[in-house]
């Protein structure tokens, strides 16, 4: 890992432009400013913009506060009276939704009451200027300065997530004959860790990916995308998981046994390839639509007459044990392809009602206009 990133140069060099400039502009404060810029100035574009949301009214609820507390609670101990402002305070924040304004407002009553207690009519709309003026630069920072937006970071999750599924599968195949390859239960289950970690990543991003999408985001056509992958995702990593709990059938049971577990590996190679092309196109992406598959998902020829060969009287000769096991997988590798197929279903619609979006005329009066 580099000793300094592009996100701590651009957090140093943001933070000293501000301060130089409040330091010419001859304003009082202006200390804030780069303070602002720090406490905001967060990963993604989105999250910084509900930091700098919460911040703003934050600041304005603990104004507000302050104000009607100095001069409405004059005659009770300063103690006493700054303790039921700052009770309120946390009462109407909560009440607001607030999750760390409520913290900045609490600051601006602390410090004004016992700092700022003479100067109020200066020093509030000073500190919210600059305050203002801080989350602005971050903002513009984040947009300018080698941009950082949710949209690329939630579309770089989605695929990193995709492409440890088609690890995850592929080395499920491995396990199965011909190859039948020795499987590793220890490095198995840190992989469904790290799958489970990336879908958590995922739907941490979110919020701030709704933030950047406007004030709709549920009918943006990424929002829906990302819900249907991520639901996709979360599907395809509890069959997995339950595929690798599943232990696998003795070699020595028959010819037959021994195909259908190969006609089951050639599935799982297949939803592999599936899914790191969905990483491919995911990750090739910087914030808009990803296109889909351009063709439908094929299953191999043995896997759609698979429920045939299941009618095969020599299957009644295994004990019951296997032939449950053998249920359990069948039944596992149909979910997960009917899990990709569902969201390829949704993602194509999207795609298509974008693209007929951009290509609808508009109205006459809107183009003369």
């Amino acid at each position: 890992m580099p000793l300094i990133t592009r996100v701590d140069l651009r957090l140093a060099l943001t933070t000293g432009l501000v301060n130089g400039f409040s330091s010419l502009s001859g304003l009082a404060f202006g200390y804030y400013a780069p303070l602002a810029v720090l406490a905001v100035c967060s990963g993604t574009y989105g999250s910084s913009l509900e930091l700098g949301r919460q911040r703003i009214l934050g600041s304005l609820l603990g104004g507000v506060l302050l104000v009607v507390g100095v001069r409405g609670l004059q005659g009770l101990p300063m103690p006493v009276g700054l303790a039921i402002a700052l009770g309120s305070l946390r009462l109407i924040g909560g009440a607001l939704g607030l999750k760390v304004g409520y913290k900045v407002g609490g600051m601006i009553m602390v410090m004004g009451w016992i700092v700022h207690d003479n100067e109020l009519g200066s020093w509030l709309p000073l500190r919210l200027i600059w305050t203002v003026a801080g989350i602005m630069a971050a903002l513009l920072s984040l947009r300018l300065f080698w941009p950082s937006r949710s949209q690329r970071a939630v579309l770089a999750s989605l695929a990193e997530l995709f492409a440890g599924l088609a690890e995850d599968l592929e080395f499920e195949a491995a396990a199965l004959p011909p190859a039948a390859m020795p499987a590793d239960p220890v490095k198995g289950a840190a992989r469904l860790r790290a799958r489970q970690a990336t879908l958590q990543k995922l739907r941490g991003q979110r919020p701030a990916l709704d933030v950047e999408l406007g004030t709709k985001p549920f009918r943006h056509p990424l929002h829906r995308l990302v819900e249907t992958l991520e639901g996709a995702g979360s599907r395809l990593l509890s069959a997995s998981r339950d595929l690798a709990d599943q232990p696998l059938l003795e070699a020595e049971a028959g010819a037959l046994l021994e195909s259908l577990q190969a006609d089951q590996a050639e599935l799982l190679r297949v939803l592999a390839a599936r899914l790191a092309l969905w990483s491919r196109l995911i990750g090739r992406e910087t914030g808009s639509l990803p296109p889909p598959p351009a063709s439908p998902l094929q299953l191999p020829p043995a896997w759609k007459v698979l429920e045939e060969r299941f009618n095969d009287p020599r299957l009644d000769r295994l004990p019951a044990a296997q032939l449950e096991r053998l249920a359990i997988r069948f039944t596992l590798g149909r979910l997960l392809h009917e899990a990709i197929e569902t969201a390829e279903r949704g993602w194509r619609l999207l795609s298509q009602d974008l693209n007929q979006g951009r290509r609808r005329p508009r109205p006459l009066q809107a183009r003369m206009g």
